[in-house]
């Protein structure tokens, strides 16, 4: 497990769901600056009950900082390798 603590700024306003037994989460996509290199997006999801009414608090352009589990991921696309980074905030 890889945890992590990043903050940025909120691509989009964040999004309010449901799961399939009616419990309710947040997403959002977070743009986190990087020293000599492009920013990164970060996928977030929340399922904490806290993370989430503080995620969906949020809108565009709103900076915050999330503590949570990361995952990174890489595929490839088109013969160019893609990564990302998705995190389960567990703190926001």
């Amino acid at each position: 497990m890889l945890s992590i603590l990043a903050s940025g700024t909120l691509v989009a306003d964040s999004v309010e769901r449901q799961s399939a037994t009616g419990k309710t989460y947040a997403t959002a996509l977070l743009r986190v600056p990087c020293e000599d290199a492009d920013p990164v997006l970060v996928s977030v999801i929340a399922f904490n009950a806290d993370a989430v009414a503080a995620l969906l608090a949020l809108t565009r352009g709103d900076s915050c900082a999330i503590v949570g589990r990361a995952k990174l991921s890489t595929w490839t696309k088109d013969g160019e390798e893609k990564h990302s980074l998705s995190v389960v905030a567990e703190k926001m």
